[in-house]
């Protein structure tokens, strides 16, 4: 039974790599689904605040807008609070879903924090039922985002700091228009926009010198969301910011700062299958370099560099030192993409010996005509020298070579 369900999974593996490469997922996949679920989210927190205020105020007159945006005799409209802090995540959100599109770690951190924001206020808006609709989306969202943490790796720091620099305006304007509109439930009454100013910074750093206190629920509940939003966005910017760094200087004091490995006369692995972690197995036993270049992120390969990368590009062979390798082997379980890495390798202009390996017979032609200097084709002859033992036929080891290592393509 166990051999079974292995056989399976494998196979599943196999069937699941074909189609993530056939698809080229990993250009879109799973950034793009992450950032259009993040921006529904958003649209989810948006749309029922924007229904209600189209229908409040679509029919006032343009020139009393202002007027009733404002607070009359110390008393604030009801419907201006209605909504805010969900409004708020939901701009975010909205924001930080075009940050994921480009794999930003900081946008990912971020994402993760609002959903949770969200969350809570799913939960309060639906009077502590953790079953409505949005609460449900936000937690499968959660999930995903959790899922794919190792997909967002892309940081820069001018990125991260101006992002940061925004989501702090951001939360200053929150806080202050908040604060402002509710001025009559604090005590004493907040009437004007520099004492707003002034209880927003208080609020966010955490101080709390007591001179300006919430009386109504209303008030409290806005300045726990101040509280919890820069909260949270202090996090995500010190950990997104400072923390790249503060291991920078570590890096350098410690004397540990990281070195791209001489890429010389070394071996270039593309594929992520079987027989490409079983090569760059028995080239480290034997002391060389290995570099792999495959689609995602893989740390199977033991003391092997991985690139992250398209092998039929130039670029990608390139970074991989292409151009000073002593070999590039094509090892993927896909053979078309292997003749395209063949055809890549030929356009590098590389001396490079190149390797192309065959797992189907119908596409050992279609390899050999892009001219490679070895086709690795032990699949494709496995039944034929299988059956030659089992028959007792004279087996002959240089025969058997050439047919599992086709060494004679090159100029063919």
């Amino acid at each position: 039974m166990a051999r079974v369900f292995q056989a399976v999974f494998a196979r599943g593996r196999a069937l699941n790599r074909r189609w993530y490469r056939r698809l080229r997922m990993a250009f879109w996949f799973p950034h793009v689904p992450l950032a259009l679920a993040v921006g529904g989210a958003g649209a989810f927190a948006l749309l029922p605040v924007i229904r209600v205020y189209a229908a409040e105020y679509l029919h006032l007159d343009l020139s009393k807008l202002l007027v009733a945006l404002r607070p009359i005799s110390g008393e604030v409209p009801p419907l201006m609070l209605v909504g805010v802090p969900t409004t708020f995540v939901g701009v975010l959100q909205v924001l930080v879903a075009l940050g994921l599109l480009a794999r930003s770690r900081i946008a990912w951190l971020s994402a993760l924090a609002l959903a949770i924001a969200q969350f809570v206020l799913a939960v309060h808006l639906g009077f502590g039922r953790l079953l409505t609709g949005q609460a449900v989306y936000v937690v499968v969202l959660l999930i995903a985002l959790v899922a794919s943490r190792s997909w967002f790796t892309w940081s820069s720091l001018a990125a991260s700091t101006l992002f940061a620099v925004a989501a702090i305006l951001a939360l200053m304007i929150y806080g202050v228009l908040g604060a402002f509109l509710l001025g009559s439930d604090f005590t004493p009454p907040i009437t004007n926009l520099p004492t707003a100013f002034y209880f927003t910074v208080v609020t966010m750093s955490t101080v709390g010198y007591g001179d300006i206190l919430p009386k109504t629920i209303e008030a409290r509940l806005f300045v726990v969301s101040v509280i919890v939003l820069g909260l949270t966005l202090f996090a995500t910017t010190l950990t997104a910011v400072l923390g790249p760094l503060i291991q920078s200087r570590l890096d350098h004091a410690l004397g540990q700062r990281r070195r791209r490995m001489e890429r010389v006369n070394h071996f270039i692995i593309t594929g992520n299958g079987v027989l490409a972690h079983n090569t760059s197995r028995e080239l480290h036993r034997r002391g060389e370099a290995v570099t792999v270049i495959a689609d995602v992120k893989d740390n199977t390969f033991g003391n092997a560099e991985v690139i992250v990368g398209d092998p039929t590009e130039l670029e990608t062979l390139r970074a991989a030192g292409g151009e000073h390798a002593r070999a590039i082997l094509a090892l993927s379980d896909d053979d078309s993409e292997n003749a395209f890495v063949i055809l890549a390798a030929h356009e590098l202009q590389t001396e490079a010996k190149k390797v192309a390996a065959v797992s189907s017979r119908k596409n050992l032609d279609r390899v050999r005509r892009v001219h490679p200097d070895m086709i690795m084709a032990a699949p494709v002859f496995a039944g034929e020298v299988l059956a030659m033992a089992l028959t007792e036929e004279k087996i002959d080891g240089a025969w058997l070579l050439n047919r599992v290592l086709d060494v004679k393509t090159s100029g063919a």
